[in-house]
C-alpha cells in the first residue's frame, strides 16, 4: 500500500494541477481518481487477506486530508468511498470485497432521502420483495460521485416491514437507476454530487447489507463514524490550505489563532479514531463532537483567511477553499442533523425511534 509520501507526490503531480479547472467546469476528477486508484488508494481499507491494504479509519483520514489540501472535491469522493467500504467490508458478498481489494471499484453512499424533513435512520424509499427479487424505489439527495461510482450503499424501508431501515448494495449500472445532470453548485463542484433516483431498481434479495430491518444499526455502527471522521479530515485539509495561503503574508496572533483551532480539531480526531479502534460501540458520540468542531473550524478559518490574506481578491485557491468549506458543511449529515442525532443518542432516543418504526 502507498505511503503518505507517495500519495503526496500523486497529489502534487496530478490532483493539484487539475483542481482549478475541474472546479471551474464542474467536471468529475477522473484523472485524479485514476492516478490515486493506481497507487492503491481505493483499496486502502479493503481486506488485506483479499489483497487490499487492510488499514483503518485513522490511515484513511490522513490520506483524505492530504488530498483535501489540494482538491476538496476529490477528497469528498474518497470520503464517501471509504465510508461505503466500511459497510461493504462488513456485509458484502466476497466477490464485491475482492473488487474493492483490487482497487478498481469506486463506491459511495446513498442514505439521505430527497424529501425535506426525511430522517437518516428511517428512510422513505420502498423495497418490495417478490420471488427472491427486490424492487427498490426512491430518491437520494446529496449522493457524491453520482453516475461515476461503480456501486451505491443505499437505504430503504425494510422489504419485510419489520425495522426502520434496510441497506442494499446497488450496482452503478443497475437498470432503473437514474442520475440527472449535476449543476455544479456553490462548492465541491467537481464531486458529481446530485440526486439519484431508483424507479425502480430490481435487485436480488441477497444484495442486502446486514439483515433486513437492521439498516439503522448498519448506518450508526459503520457508515456514520467513517463519514463523520473523514468529514473532519476534509475540513482539516481545507483549513490547512487556507492557513497556508495566509502564512505567505507573514505571521501574527490571528494566524496563530487559526492554527490553534485546527490543532484542537486534530486532538478530537485522534481521540475519536483511537476510541473507534478499540471500542467502536461507544465511539459515536466522539464523532458527533468531532464533526461539529470541524465544521465550525473550517467555516471560521476560511472566512478569516479571506480577511487576512492581502492577495484576496484574486486568489482562486483561497476562494475555492471558502466555497468548498460551505458546501462541505451543507452535505448531509449537516450540523443540524448531527446535533439532532447527538441529542437523541444522549437521551437514548435513537433506539426508541427505531423501535417505534418497527
Amino acid at each position: 500500500m502507498p505511503s503518505v509520501e507517495e500519495i503526496s507526490r500523486v497529489v502534487t503531480s496530478v490532483v493539484a494541477p487539475a483542481a482549478g479547472e475541474a472546479d471551474r467546469l464542474a467536471r468529475f476528477p477522473r484523472g485524479a481518481m485514476a492516478a490515486l486508484s493506481r497507487k492503491g488508494v481505493l483499496a486502502l481499507t479493503a481486506s488485506r487477506r483479499l489483497g487490499g491494504g487492510g488499514h483503518g479509519l485513522a490511515e484513511a483520514a490522513r490520506v483524505v486530508e492530504v488530498v483535501a489540501r489540494s482538491c476538496a472535491s476529490t477528497a469528498t469522493v474518497l470520503r464517501s468511498h471509504f465510508a461505503a467500504v466500511a459497510v461493504l467490508e462488513a456485509h458484502a458478498d466476497p466477490s464485491v470485497r475482492a473488487e474493492l481489494a483490487s482497487g478498481r471499484h469506486l463506491s459511495t453512499l446513498a442514505l439521505v432521502d430527497a424529501r425535506p424533513g426525511s430522517r437518516l435512520l428511517a428512510p422513505d424509499g420502498v423495497a418490495g420483495s417478490h420471488g427472491g427479487v427486490v424492487d427498490l424505489t426512491g430518491r437520494k439527495a446529496g449522493v457524491v460521485a453520482a453516475g461515476e461510482a461503480d456501486s451505491y450503499v443505499w437505504s430503504s424501508r425494510p422489504a419485510s416491514g419489520r425495522g426502520a431501515a434496510t441497506v442494499w448494495f446497488v450496482p452503478g449500472h443497475a437498470p432503473g437507476l437514474f442520475v440527472p445532470a449535476a449543476g455544479g453548485g456553490l462548492g465541491l463542484r467537481a464531486s458529481a454530487t446530485t440526486t439519484v433516483c431508483a424507479d425502480p431498481v430490481q435487485l436480488p434479495e441477497n444484495t442486502v447489507l446486514g439483515r433486513d430491518g437492521d439498516g439503522a444499526d448498519v448506518v450508526l455502527d459503520l457508515a456514520l463514524p467513517w463519514f463523520l471522521g473523514l468529514g473532519a479530515a476534509v475540513a482539516l485539509g481545507l483549513a490547512e490550505a487556507a492557513i497556508e495561503r495566509v502564512s505567505r503574508d507573514g505571521s501574527g496572533p490571528d494566524l496563530a489563532r487559526l492554527r490553534l483551532r485546527a490543532s484542537a480539531v486534530r486532538v478530537l480526531a485522534a481521540d475519536a479514531f483511537a476510541t473507534y479502534s478499540w471500542d467502536p460501540a461507544h465511539a459515536l458520540p466522539k464523532f458527533f463532537h468531532l464533526w461539529l468542531a470541524a465544521a465550525e473550524t473550517v467555516t471560521a478559518t476560511t472566512e478569516a483567511a479571506l480577511r487576512l490574506c492581502s492577495g484576496y481578491p484574486g486568489d482562486p485557491v483561497l476562494e475555492r477553499c471558502f466555497r468548498d468549506a460551505r458546501a462541505h458543511c451543507a452535505l448531509e449529515p449537516t450540523v443540524d442533523t448531527v446535533v439532532d442525532l447527538a441529542a437523541r443518542a444522549s437521551g437514548d432516543l435513537v433506539g426508541r425511534e427505531v423501535s417505534a418504526a418497527r
